[in-house]
C-alpha cells in the first residue's frame, strides 16, 4: 500500500505491449526468415557443387548466413520499429519541430551483450575458416597436375603426367586429387570453374596454384572472372567429371598412349 499523499507506482505494462516487447517479436521473426534463407537460398542461387571444395563453399555459406541473421535482423527490427513505433505524433501541423527524446548513453549491460555476441561470432568464424584454409593446403600423394593457361580470349589446359596433352576442355577423373598451375600469357585473367568450388587470377609470368577433388559426375563451364578486353564474355570453356576409364578412354583419343593413359588416370587405384 502506497502512504498517503505519496506518489503512485507506475504499472508496468506487460513485456510484450512495451516497445522492447514489440521490437523482440520483430527480430525474432526476421532472425527465422534469415535462418531459412541462409538454408535454403543456397540450393537456388549456387550452381550443382561437382567437388569437395564446392560442398564447404555451400556449408560456408549456410553458416555465415545463419550467424548473420540474428545480428542482421536486430538491426532491422530496430529500425522498423522507430519509423513506425515512435514516430512523432501530429507532425506537419505545427510550424515547429518536435523536441528531440531523451539521449540514452552508458547502457553497460546492453554494450557487454553487443562486444560479447560479436566476439563468439568472430571466433566461430576464425576457427572454421583456419580449418577450411588448412584442409586446402594438404598434399595428396595421388595428385592429378593440370597446368591452366589463360589468354585473350581462350583457355588452354596441359596435363603434364600424360605426356604433356594439350586441349582446350578440361576433363578430370573422378575423386582424384587435382592441382591447378595457373598463369596466363598476356594479361591478368581469372580462372573460375565455378561448379568446383575455387577460383584463382591468372597473372601473367607467375604460377598460382590452387587445388580441388572432383567428387561428383557431371559437366561443368570454366569462366574468366577477370574483365579481360573486348571478348570476355566469350572467354569459357567445357569441362567434365568423368570416372577414371572415360579419363583413360580421353586421353588415348588425344594420342596419349594407353599405358600412360592408364597410369595418369589411375585406373587401377581406382577401380
Amino acid at each position: 500500500m502506497a502512504e498517503e499523499g505519496s506518489d503512485p507506482l507506475p504499472v508496468l505494462k506487460p513485456f510484450f505491449s512495451r516497445a522492447g516487447g514489440k521490437i523482440f517479436i520483430i527480430w525474432l521473426v526476421m532472425t527465422a526468415i534469415g535462418v531459412l534463407i541462409g538454408i535454403y537460398a543456397p540450393h537456388h542461387l549456387l550452381p550443382t557443387m561437382l567437388s569437395t571444395q564446392g560442398t564447404k563453399v555451400w556449408q560456408t555459406m549456410v553458416l555465415f548466413t545463419i550467424l548473420a541473421a540474428p545480428v542482421a535482423a536486430f538491426v532491422y527490427a530496430v529500425g522498423l520499429y522507430s519509423l513506425l513505433g515512435w514516430k512523432a505524433r501530429g507532425f506537419g501541423k505545427s510550424d515547429e519541430p518536435p523536441p528531440d527524446g531523451p539521449s540514452l548513453r552508458g547502457d553497460a549491460p546492453m554494450t557487454a551483450l553487443w562486444v560479447g555476441v560479436s566476439a563468439v561470432l568472430v571466433i566461430i568464424l576464425l576457427v572454421w575458416g583456419l580449418g577450411e584454409f588448412t584442409a586446402e593446403q594438404t598434399t595428396h600423394a595421388d595428385t592429378l597436375e593440370v597446368n591452366v593457361t589463360g589468354q585473350q580470349w581462350l583457355w588452354t589446359f596441359t596435363y603434364p603426367d600424360a605426356g604433356n596433352v594439350e586441349t582446350r576442355s578440361l576433363v578430370l577423373p573422378v575423386n582424384r586429387p587435382v592441382q591447378f598451375n595457373v598463369t596466363s600469357v598476356d594479361i591478368t585473367h581469372g580462372f573460375w570453374p565455378a561448379a568446383l568450388g575455387v577460383q584463382t587470377d591468372a597473372n601473367p609470368n607467375t604460377v598460382t596454384v590452387i587445388q580441388a577433388t572432383p567428387d561428383k559426375l557431371g559437366g561443368f563451364t570454366v569462366r574468366c572472372s577477370q574483365l579481360c578486353g573486348l571478348y570476355h564474355s566469350f572467354m569459357y570453356a567445357s569441362g567434365a567429371v568423368v570416372t577414371p576409364q572415360k579419363f583413360a578412354a580421353w586421353l588415348r583419343g588425344h594420342g596419349v598412349p594407353v599405358a600412360k593413359a592408364a597410369e595418369a588416370a589411375d585406373v587401377k587405384a581406382s577401380s
